[in-house]
């Protein structure tokens, strides 16, 4: 079964948040020699910062920025164009490499980050300036075991909510990830399943 071509997203912030990840890729995104970059800009479907849920999504990276919108706090209509201030939140984390300190790479990223929303012409197709910056440190002991560093970085923004969306910019649903428990006294099971793809 071939995918739709029409997906009417009115209302949503999923265009916003595609236009930050596309914005933020080639400012954050390097090679593992880049020690002041990441491998990957995404977008999340939600909070990130549980140990399960960046362990799930650390597998094969050294490092990503995973941006999601929280909360539309103001919707505006005008000139028959739906307008939303967007609370967005974009986690950073890394692992140590080449030597150098997760926790140190974590801050430099999240700082160049911060520059890179804050600068003149940032964000060319939001409709204003980010307003309300800030980061946040989410170390705990849990997400150290993990070896990692993550800091949050999060900021408000009146972006358009009703912008057409190209249905080829969407992830594909390729893989899952699932864990559950069989019975009492079971081992609990987990795994990743990847599923077949129809390209007609």
């Amino acid at each position: 079964m071939s995918r739709p071509d029409v997906f009417n997203i009115q209302g949503s912030t999923v265009w916003a948040t595609q236009e930050i990840v596309k914005y933020l890729k080639p400012v954050l995104e390097g090679s593992e020699r880049d020690i002041d970059k990441i491998q990957t800009v995404e977008r999340h479907i939600g909070r990130f910062d549980k140990p399960e849920d960046v362990k799930r999504w650390l597998s094969n990276r050294d490092g990503s920025v995973r941006i999601t919108a929280l909360r539309v706090t103001e919707y505006e209509n005008t000139a028959g164009s739906l307008f939303g201030k967007v609370n967005f939140v974009a986690y950073v984390f890394t692992t140590d490499q080449y030597g150098y300190a997760k926790d140190q790479r974590c801050e430099v990223v999240a700082g160049q980050l911060v520059q890179a929303i804050m600068q003149r012409g940032a964000l060319p197709t939001a409709r204003s300036n980010v307003e309300a910056v800030r980061s946040d440190n989410l170390y705990s002991g849990s997400i150290d075991q993990l070896g990692v560093a993550i800091w949050a970085v999060t900021w408000s923004q009146w972006w358009p909510m009703d912008e057409p969306l190209d249905p080829s910019s969407l992830d594909d649903f390729i893989t899952f990830s699932f864990e559950g428990d069989v019975g009492d006294g079971s081992p609990p099971i987990e795994g990743e399943v990847t599923l077949p793809q129809d390209d007609s």
